[in-house]
């Protein structure tokens, strides 16, 4: 290969390694000598720079696997240092809170796992669930990035901390709006497009059926998805299309099982639940190993404890 061959060779190979082991979607572009890692995320741009030495072209181009490892793990190290400085920075200088506030959104986590970090973190607490404020930083095709925000970020926005979280809450269920499939639907699924999921709007109360076997709920980006539970109106129209209160089972911080009250029995859902969480799910994806109920009577969500409701949570 020649010099020019060899750079395009390098660009091409570090793209592909970003796009299958980095978690943040940057391009890969080259500019007056260097190799250019930029992520965009609407308004400011992440950037890193990598000089096009003799020595990293060689060794990408021209070197064993393992030098090859190397040079793309001290890469993800420039490029994480970037995210860190990016994400430390990218509002701290937004002190309107108009201008930002299109982009916060809730996301759930374990209380417990995260509450270290969540001392000066905004969030809303709902039994073992926390939903946690953080700052869109980019969109990837069918993922998004985050930042967290802190208090010491919110300091100027002259806003109540509940009326920002409600508002996040809001915008959350706008840009990832919810969906709901029949796990019949999800079992039988044949690699064609399953049910569109659409529940929400008069007239599409019907997909949601009496005698069913349970219902998943996630959102659009089937992301983090468990927080459709909490969006405004979202349990209200469930319950009142099963036409009772429902058991949840929330299986991951991506998705959470319904049952209709009726149908089958909490200790079988708890126990299935965990299950789940043992031998499916990575420590940081677990929300819960409690079943929590909605009562449509009490417009509320609760935990279910010795057979009895407790509430956590008034529904919106």
């Amino acid at each position: 290969m020649n010099q020019r061959e060899k750079i395009e060779y390098v660009q091409n190979y570090l793209q592909e390694r970003i796009d299958e082991e980095f978690p943040y979607p940057f391009q890969v572009t080259c500019e007056d000598g260097q190799f250019m890692f930029r992520l965009r995320n609407g308004k400011k741009e992440c950037c890193a720079r990598l000089k096009q030495t003799e020595e990293v072209i060689t060794c990408i181009s021209e070197g064993s696997e393992e030098r090859k490892k190397e040079e793309v793990a001290r890469l993800f190290e420039i490029l994480r240092a970037a995210i860190r400085a990016q994400e430390s920075t990218a509002l701290s200088d937004c002190s309107d809170y108009d201008k930002v506030k299109n982009e916060l959104v809730l996301r759930p986590l374990n209380y417990y796992f995260a509450k270290a970090e969540l001392e000066d973190v905004p969030h809303i607490r709902i039994g073992d669930i926390a939903l946690v404020l953080y700052a869109v930083m980019a969109h990837a095709g069918g993922d998004y990035f985050t930042a967290k925000m802190h208090r010491s970020q919110m300091e100027k926005w002259n806003r109540p901390e509940k009326e920002v979280l409600e508002a996040a809450m809001v915008n959350t269920s706008f840009l990832y709006p919810p969906r709901l499939y029949s796990v019949e639907d999800l079992l039988s699924w044949d690699g064609k497009q399953h049910e569109d999921g659409r529940f929400m709007a008069e007239g599409e109360q019907v997909r949601i059926k009496k005698g069913m076997r349970g219902y998943i709920l996630t959102n659009t980006l089937e992301i983090n998805g468990a927080i459709a539970m909490f969006y405004p109106g979202v349990a209200r129209r469930i319950a009142e299309c099963f036409g009772e209160d429902f058991y949840i089972a929330f299986t991951s911080i991506h998705e959470a099982q319904v049952h209709s009250m009726g149908m089958i029995s909490p200790d079988v859902v708890r126990s299935s639940l965990r299950d789940t969480n043992k031998h499916c799910n990575r420590e940081e994806e677990v929300l819960t190993n409690k079943v929590y109920c909605y009562s449509l009577e009490k417009k509320s969500f609760g935990l279910i404890a010795d057979g009895k409701f407790r509430e956590v949570y008034q529904d919106a």
